[in-house]
């Protein structure tokens, strides 16, 4: 077995707004119940650069984002209870740890947990080339997972399998999704999975055009008639919004077709225009969805080990995180990008 180093190369953030520095660190230490992984992919995700830009608590800082990890455990904590072997591929998402005790816990909803802990939010994530994890959260990764597709999967793709699962979609109805970067894609290739015809809005023509080559019926371009668009398709019977922004929500009420379900998944924290009167008059369903549980990862893992899912994903190494999230920044992104332990 390789000796595991004392220092490793990690992306620290040392406060908000300011660039991840790309320094060396002490290796983290096992403890009991963990394991440590050595890292050999990472997704760079829009929530990281929301960390990046907005503040954590004060007393959060210095701080690793990263929560797209993959790797290879390469040591086992004291008294570590039906933990991963050694070599074994794991995962390393976005929530780190929850109490397991509370209600949303026991109904096997821990990702709604009050007190759980996010990585790279509350504790330190995978920008680093060597990361813990709880063996009580640990998944494996399917061997006909590749590190680097795959690790996009662990948070992009869950977020949209889970808005999904939540939804009372049924085979032959309509998805209407708002865009149509990494998640959107995402969720076309599972919604057209589960039988449904898809529906893509995005201001992007280029993005519409990747959703359409992955199997979107339709490719709208964001306006003030988009919805009116969308009805001409058929209507919206479930509406996914990866689109940060609230001016969508007039495109949303113009799209969608009676008793229809509305997921909000992108971070906008501005309110809406939201009339009681009208989710009265038309049945609608209109609620969150974050991330998912551990279930669902194992569940959405075992689908993509079967259907590959085909989102183009870039690689670049850790020494230009910076460079990969303000290119998230400017939306100069056709996938997802993946840093690579290796280059």
């Amino acid at each position: 077995m390789t000796a595991i180093p004392a220092k490793m190369k990690a992306a620290i953030s040392t406060g908000p707004g300011a660039p991840l520095v790309v320094t060396e660190v002490p290796v983290p230490q096992v403890g009991h119940g963990q394991v440590l992984v050595k890292l050999e992919s990472c997704g760079v995700c829009h929530s990281d650069l929301h960390l990046r830009d907005e503040a954590l608590p004060d007393d959060a800082y210095p701080r690793i984002f990263g929560h797209e990890g993959i790797g290879r455990v390469v040591a086992v904590g004291p008294d570590t209870r039906n933990a991963p072997a050694i070599g074994a591929r794991v995962g390393l998402p976005w929530l780190y740890d929850t109490c397991l005790a509370c209600k949303p816990c026991r109904s096997g909803l821990e990702n709604y947990c009050p007190t759980q802990q996010a990585r790279g939010v509350e504790q330190n994530g995978a920008f680093a080339e060597y990361a813990v994890l709880e063996a009580r959260f640990a998944c494996e990764i399917p061997d006909q997972i590749d590190p680097i597709t795959g690790a996009p999967l662990l948070c992009a793709g869950l977020t949209a399998w889970s808005a999904l699962k939540r939804s009372k979609l049924e085979a032959g109805q309509n998805v209407l999704i708002i865009g149509a970067g990494g998640l959107g894609q995402y969720a076309v290739l599972i919604a057209k999975a589960r039988g449904a015809r898809v529906i893509v809005v995005d201001q992007d023509a280029a993005k519409l055009q990747t959703a359409q080559s992955l199997g979107a019926d339709w490719g709208i371009l964001a306006g003030p008639e988009a919805g009116a668009a969308v009805r001409r398709a058929g209507g919206a019977d479930v509406t996914l919004n990866f689109a940060p922004t609230p001016r969508v929500w007039q495109t949303i009420k113009d799209a969608v077709n009676p008793l229809s379900d509305i997921v909000a998944v992108a971070l906008v924290d501005d309110p809406v225009d939201l009339s009681m009167l009208w989710l009265i008059d038309g049945g609608h369903r209109v609620f969150g969805s974050s991330v998912g549980t551990r279930q669902d990862l194992l569940d959405f893992l075992d689908f993509a080990s079967q259907r590959p899912l085909g989102v183009d994903v870039e690689t670049v190494p850790l020494d230009q995180v910076n460079y990969a999230l303000d290119r998230l920044k400017t939306g100069d992104v056709t996938g997802r990008l993946c840093i690579d332990f290796n280059l």
